[in-house]
Parts: structure tokens; sequence; C-alpha cells
């Protein structure tokens, strides 16, 4: 068993603004310290406002000199004409239409290109030479802030690894076959995207791949977050993968931290997890609804199929 390296990254792309989950940048920070004391080597790729917050959290828990915060003065100079493809699909109508919420997260392209860059920054840090055999991704909002552990406390221990050969990635109930352009539509989770662990020899190999698929998607006219990113890597390179069933922010516990304590899931009367379940039914029924009237009329556009 060796340590492993952990990566994360903190840029501010105004979330706060977003109508779908905003979260401002004071959430971001009180959920990396509800983590960061977390003893292995961290590797954090930020902007140059943020690098004095991070590295005092971090000394907070005397671990200043196992923290790397590397400042990228312009991120999104790294993938420049894939970011200007994500913003020009993001801004179409016929995208916004297809999706069964046309203001999903996923669908703003600050957001998903940022995502797509997570196996970047892997990839990055290792050809830095700041990594051990085995490198791991961890959001900087990893839990958020308690939502899974409520215990910091617990966080307080070094991850360790056995030597991979393949990138471990963390899945949710059963595989989903169906096309990657209906799971874009309607907005499913199957891969779990917080975090994932990784042979750093194959860092490289990873990030050609997300890449890859992202390019893929910008052909088709659409974009997604990493999640959705890692699946279709996952179905064109799945010899660079092993898939591992787990649930949301479970996989730490699972092959890093048995210690840790995971919340036990809230019990609500049965009536109002009745009302909960049809409030959600209607909810779903409505955006689909909504979707239905936006696929007709623009499949009623333009010229007629004669075939």
């Amino acid at each position: 068993m060796k340590s492993v390296t952990v990566v994360t990254a903190y840029f501010d792309i105004g979330r706060k603004d977003f109508k779908a989950v905003p979260r401002t940048g004071d959430v971001y920070f009180e959920q990396f310290a509800f983590w960061a004391r977390m003893r292995n080597h961290l590797v954090v790729y930020t902007d140059a406002d943020s690098e004095a917050r991070i590295l005092k959290i971090r000394d907070k828990f005397g671990l200043l000199e196992q923290t790397t915060v590397l400042v990228l003065d312009d991120l999104f100079a790294i993938e420049p004409e894939i970011y200007e493809s994500m913003r020009s699909v993001a801004q179409d109508q016929f995208f916004r239409d297809f999706r069964i919420m046309p203001n999903a997260t996923s669908g703003i392209p600050e957001y998903s290109y940022l995502m797509l860059l997570k196996t970047w920054f892997l990839a990055d840090a290792v050809k830095r030479g700041l990594t051990s055999e085995t490198i791991a991704w961890l959001d900087f909002g990893f839990n958020h802030g308690g939502h899974a552990y409520p215990n910091s406390e617990e966080f307080d221990f070094e991850w360790s690894s056995e030597s991979i050969d393949k990138v471990q990635l963390f899945v949710f109930g059963e595989y989903d076959e169906r096309p990657i352009f209906e799971i874009i539509r309607r907005l499913s989770d199957y891969v779990m995207g917080a975090t994932f662990l990784a042979p750093s020899d194959r860092a490289g190999e990873l990030w050609d791949a997300n890449r890859e698929a992202m390019v893929n998607l910008l052909r088709l006219g659409l974009i997604d977050d990493d999640q959705l990113i890692q699946l279709l890597s996952y179905r064109t390179h799945p010899d660079l993968y092993d898939l591992r069933p787990s649930d949301w922010f479970k996989p730490l516990k699972d092959v890093a931290a048995p210690h840790l304590t995971f919340a036990k899931p809230v019990r609500r009367p049965r009536v109002l997890e009745f009302v909960r379940s049809l409030a959600h039914r209607w909810r779903r029924h409505r955006l689909a609804w909504a979707t239905s009237v936006r696929l007709y009329r623009n499949l009623m556009r333009g010229r007629p199929c004669v075939n």
C-alpha cells in the first residue's frame, strides 16, 4: 500500500449566479475545509485570488509541506478552441430545446469545461513530477460539507492504495446502455465524478480519451459534464477503465477509509414521502411535456421531409 497523491481544483466561474444549484465561493471553501485535513500530498489548481486561502486552510492542519498550489492565470487558455465550441453549442436553441432541463448546470459551458479539465489537471500534475504511483481526483466541494460524511475529524487520515493498472471509475446503479444522446436529453446519472483513481502512467491516456469524447460531442452539437464524458470515454476505450459500483460520495469509504461514518438516510413520515413522490412525478411530467412541445415546434420548422 502506497500513499495516493490527491488532485483537486477551484476556479471561480460564477456559480453563485447559476439558476440550477447556485453555490458561492465561501460555500466551496467551507466544503473544502471539511475534508482538507487528509494527510496526503494535495495538488490544487486554482486562480491567484484563491491561493492564499487554500494554503491557510491546509496550514491550519499542519499540512503546508504536503500541499502544492498551482496558479493558472487563464483557465480557458488550456483548450481555447474546445471552450469556444462549447460556448457556441450552449447558445444554440436546438441544443437547449433538446434537453429536459434547458437551464441545467451541465449546459453551462464554463462549468462543463472545468469539469472536463479534471483529467487534464491529473495529467499535468504527473507531467510536472508531482505525483506518486497512484493519483486520485477529489472534488474541491467533495461531500458538500457533511452531506454524506458528517464528522470532519474523521478525515484526518492518509489515503493509501495498492497498485492499479486501470482507471477506477465509480458508478451508480445498473449500467446505462441507452444511446449517449438519450442520456444527455434526460440528464441521467451513471458515473460519479466526485472522485476516481488512476495509475499515474495512464493519466495522459485518460485525458486524451476525455478530450476525444468532448470533441466528438461537440461535432454533434452537444455538451455535457465530466460524468457523461467519462461514460463516453469508457464506451470508446473500455480497456482503460474498471467500473466499480458504489453510491454518491461512498467510493472514498469503499476504497480508502472504511472508518468514515456514513450519514444515515433521513426517514420521513410515509405521508410526506408520498407527497414528495407525487411532486417529483408531476415535475417530471411537466418537464417532459414542455420538452415535447419544444421538439415538436423545431420539427415543424424548415423544409418538410419528402421521403
